[in-house]
């Protein structure tokens, strides 16, 4: 079959791109919705999250992390900043830069963030199986380390 034949006979609905970006979109959208209540996004929260577990990394750190770029990681703080969930401090092994601290107010709704992340993995998986949970999540990790 030529190309042109296999584009028509493509179904968007089968294609892998169409439905990672639509489970994106379904686990973005209830995320958003569990977090309104602390006025975070879900990014936001993320990097919140990997800070609970790494305090005091800075934004390069952070960005790696999470898989951000300089100028997404360096809004995501600023905004974590403003709204009392970190604050910066200087870095002590190097004084140029600037460290990422989480604060109390961030501290205090750690475990309802955890909760919340839960809550969401069980709702987006509530029709799988233990083993094709296992099994999408291996699918998942696989995809997003290949080149």
């Amino acid at each position: 079959m030529n190309k042109i034949g296999v584009i028509f006979m493509f179904e968007l609905n089968d294609s892998l791109s169409f439905l990672l970006s639509k489970c994106n979109q379904k686990a973005f959208a209830l995320s958003q919705e569990r977090l309104s209540e602390f006025t975070l996004t879900p990014e936001q929260a993320v990097a919140l999250t990997y800070l609970f577990k790494k305090d005091g990394i800075n934004q390069l750190q952070l960005g790696e992390m999470i898989q951000k770029d300089r100028t997404t990681i360096s809004g995501i703080v600023n905004k974590l900043e403003n709204q009392g969930y970190v604050r910066k401090g200087i870095n002590p092994s190097d004084k140029r830069s600037s460290s990422i601290y989480v604060t109390e107010k961030a501290f205090a709704i750690k475990d309802a963030l955890l909760e919340q992340a839960v809550e969401v993995n069980e709702f987006l998986s509530k029709d799988l199986t233990n083993e094709e949970k296992e099994f999408l999540i291996a699918t998942l990790k696989k995809l997003r380390n290949s080149n």
